[in-house]
């Protein structure tokens, strides 16, 4: 199923022959070329995510349309499971944060955090007419995930049917319909930046070698590696300060925090929705084993140490110091084994 472009992109040092893995004289499987695993990374992994994002986007807006139609604890509900599912494949996709997410800005215009409620409630409070045009024209922090998840959710995640207003249904609906216009972009986007991607080292205007293109790749891994457990984690639970949490109305910070990790595993294999492509663990394990068992099991054991934590990480940063810091240390040595990829590359791809 696996499209195979075999070019020899990759030059085995003779420092790390006794690295290299054994290879069977008839093994009809040959290593994957960089050509092919840049490709994959595109095809299999980066545009099935966002695709994904946008679908589970319109989902969302469709459950909120519902809401405002019928406001009761069904509609309420549906609308809520709609937003933490869109959450996942988002979360994921910050894995590899790179190319029109960064480019353009959709991650702060969509997932900027903690919500200014003093703000957002003035805003609700105001004669802005909250059409689509009007949130489009707001500062990040009143639009995007968190306010939708304000609406839905309020604080403490206990919003009840009866406390949403004329107004809050009216904001939470131009506030969905704005996140799905988002990613849809986001998407059409991607069509366009992936042969920035797939002409890496032949052609591409970003990417002059394919060994730029992989140091990207890695590059964005380790930074959400670094947002997570240095920023994300850190923040709230050195201040002790829950208003800081991500994800802090639906308690959702801690599935988010899993998703961020799961998304490296999904670029480090070009996996999505067990779809597996020619991937950056391919490359590795053929000339270095060792290194990319440490990479599997680092993911394996921060993944692990998140799902010790409680899902309400604003209640963990008072009650599971310990688990906080087994997770924070998980990731930071991943990051490490992440470092060691990214020399990986800079000595393996030549071109």
């Amino acid at each position: 199923m696996k499209t195979k472009i075999f070019y020899f992109s990759l030059l085995i040092l003779a420092s790390l022959s006794a690295c290299k893995k054994d290879k069977k004289e008839d093994d009809p499987t040959p290593s994957p070329s960089s050509d092919s695993v840049l490709v994959d990374f595109v095809n299999v992994l980066a545009k099935p995510n966002y695709a994904d994002i946008r679908d589970k986007a319109a989902l969302l807006n469709d459950a909120i349309v519902d809401l405002n139609a019928n406001v009761n604890t069904t509609t309420l509900a549906s609308a809520q499971l709609a937003w933490r599912n869109v959450r996942v494949p988002w979360e994921q996709a910050e894995g590899y944060l790179f190319g029109p997410a960064e480019d353009y800005n959709y991650d702060p215009a969509t997932d900027t955090w903690p919500v200014n409620t003093t703000e957002l409630d003035s805003l609700l409070s105001s004669n802005n007419p909250l059409e689509l045009s009007d949130i489009d024209q707001l500062q990040y922090s009143l639009k995007g995930y968190h306010p939708i998840e304000y609406v839905l959710f309020g604080v403490g995640g206990s919003r009840t049917p009866s406390e949403l207003t004329a107004r809050h249904l009216k904001y939470v609906a131009s506030l969905s319909q704005s996140l799905y216009n988002a990613t849809d972009s986001l998407v059409k986007d991607w069509d366009t930046f992936d042969d920035h991607l797939t002409t890496a080292g032949i052609g591409s205007p970003r990417y002059s070698t394919r060994k730029d293109a992989f140091l990207a790749i890695v590059g964005a891994m380790k930074g959400i590696c670094d947002e997570v457990a240095n920023g994300k984690m850190k923040d709230p639970y050195d201040n002790l300060d829950s208003t800081l949490v991500e994800s802090q109305y639906a308690h959702n910070a801690t599935t988010d925090f899993v998703n961020n990790i799961v998304g490296i595993e999904n670029a480090y294999f070009s996996r999505y929705n067990g779809v597996y492509g020619n991937s950056l663990h391919d490359m590795v394990n053929d000339i270095n084993s060792a290194l990319d068992n440490t990479i599997q099991v680092k993911i394996t054991n921060a993944i692990a140490a998140l799902q010790a934590i409680d899902p309400n990480y604003g209640l963990a940063i008072f009650t599971q110091a310990g688990q906080i810091i087994t997770a924070r240390q998980a990731i930071n040595d991943l990051s490490v084994s992440l470092s060691d990829l990214n020399y990986f590359i800079e000595i393996n791809i030549t071109n």
